[in-house]
C-alpha cells in the first residue's frame, strides 16, 4: 500500500514565497497522479524511480532528481512498477521571479536532498512552521541559482528572450512570426532553435502558455470563461474551449469548478 504523509499549512500569505503544503509519498508500483494545481509543486526523488509526463515529453526520474510541476500545468507522474519511487514534495505560491532552472522539467540536484529533508521535519515544529518552510524554500531557490550557473549554456539566449517576449505579450494575439521578428531572426531558423532547445515548437509553447494563464484566471473564480479566453489572447471562444479541453481534458467551466472545489477542501 502507498504510504502518504501530507501537511497542509495555514494560509498566511507570506510575501515572496508562500508555502501551501508539503509531505512525502512512498509509492506502490504504478501509483499515479494527474491533478493540476494552481501553485508550484517540486518533488525530490529519494529512492526508486518513476515517469513524469508534461508538455508532450516523458522523463524517467531517478534518485537525487527534482521534477517540476508548474501552476496549472497539465501533467502526470507514475511510479515504476518494479522499483516505485519515494519522493518528498513542497508546494508554494510565488510573487517573485524564480530561478530559470525551474523552466526545466527535470534536473539533478543532490544537494537539495538535505533541504527537502529539513522541510519534512517541520512537522515537529509547533510555532513558526510556515515561516520556517518559507525560509527553506528560499534556501532551495539560492541553491538552484547556484546550480543553474553551471547550466548557462544549456539554453540559447534566443529561447530565453522568446519566452520573455511571450510572457509580456501573450494576451495581444501575437504569432510565431512576431516573436521571431522581435529577435531579428528568420521564422524558420527561430522555430528550429526553439524546438531543439525546448522539445516543442514555438506555436505549441505559446498555446500552452496561454492556456495555463487562462487556467490561472479561472481558478481565481473572478473571470468568466469568455473573459479568461480574451485576457489570455484568444478572440474565438469556441476555439479556446476546444483547445482548453484538449490540453486539460475538461471544459474550462468544469476546470474552474474542480479547482475551486479542491481549494475549498484545503
Amino acid at each position: 500500500m502507498s504510504i502518504r504523509e501530507e501537511y497542509r499549512l495555514n494560509s498566511k500569505r507570506l510575501v515572496g514565497l508562500n508555502p501551501i503544503t508539503y509531505g512525502q509519498q512512498k509509492c506502490v508500483g504504478n501509483f499515479s497522479v494527474d491533478v493540476p494545481r494552481p501553485y508550484w509543486l517540486l518533488h525530490y526523488v529519494v529512492s526508486g524511480k518513476g515517469t513524469f509526463n508534461t508538455g508532450g515529453a516523458s522523463y524517467t526520474v531517478s534518485p537525487s532528481q527534482i521534477f517540476v510541476v508548474r501552476p496549472h500545468q497539465k501533467h502526470s507522474y507514475i511510479a515504476n512498477e518494479n522499483n516505485p519511487w519515494h519522493y518528498i514534495w513542497v508546494a508554494f505560491e510565488s510573487d517573485i521571479a524564480l530561478p530559470h532552472i525551474l523552466s526545466t522539467d527535470v534536473f539533478t540536484a543532490p544537494a537539495a536532498g538535505k533541504i527537502f529533508s529539513d522541510i519534512l521535519s517541520a512537522a515537529k515544529i509547533e510555532f513558526g512552521k510556515e515561516e520556517y518552510i518559507s525560509g527553506k524554500v528560499w534556501e532551495l531557490m539560492s541553491l538552484l541559482i547556484q546550480l543553474e550557473s553551471g547550466m548557462a549554456e544549456i539554453q540559447s539566449p534566443y529561447v530565453n528572450a522568446a519566452k520573455e517576449y511571450i510572457s509580456e505579450n501573450y494576451m495581444r494575439g501575437i504569432k510565431v512570426t512576431d516573436i521571431a521578428k522581435s529577435l531579428n531572426l528568420d521564422r524558420s531558423y527561430f522555430s528550429t532553435v526553439f524546438k531543439k532547445q525546448t522539445g516543442m515548437s514555438p506555436q505549441q509553447y505559446l498555446c500552452e502558455y496561454r492556456l495555463e494563464r487562462a487556467a490561472e484566471l479561472l481558478s481565481r473564480g473572478e473571470d468568466s470563461v469568455t473573459e479568461a479566453a480574451y485576457h489570455s489572447g484568444y478572440g474565438d471562444i469556441v476555439n479556446f474551449s476546444r483547445m482548453f479541453k484538449k490540453h486539460f481534458g475538461t471544459a474550462p467551466s468544469k476546470y474552474r469548478d474542480m479547482i475551486l472545489m479542491h481549494e475549498g477542501e484545503i
